[in-house]
């Protein structure tokens, strides 16, 4: 597979065997040994709120909401890399 210098900070969409069906993200760092891709992870966040109803003494109830949207980059090994490319924007 030819390495992708020209895609540094652009976005790929990515296939690998590691976590099953197609990534995108920004590429950031492309070496010998494979690619380094930024991805937006949402958090979940709960937490748990006591609801007292006349049937159910109480009820202990989470609630999920979603937080801000963090980075994370991610490390594919070419070994585990499908194919990659770069879609036109």
């Amino acid at each position: 597979m030819a390495r992708p210098d020209d895609w540094l900070d652009r976005t790929v969409i990515i296939g690998t065997d590691m976590y099953g069906g197609d990534t995108m993200g920004t590429l950031e760092e492309v070496s010998d040994r494979g690619v380094v891709v930024r991805h937006e992870i949402v958090e979940v966040d709960s937490e748990l709120v006591e609801i007292e109803s006349e049937v159910v003494e109480s009820e202990v109830v989470e609630i999920e909401s979603e937080s801000e949207v963090q980075l994370q980059s991610i490390f594919y090994p070419w070994t585990k890399v499908n194919w990659m490319y770069h879609p036109e924007e």
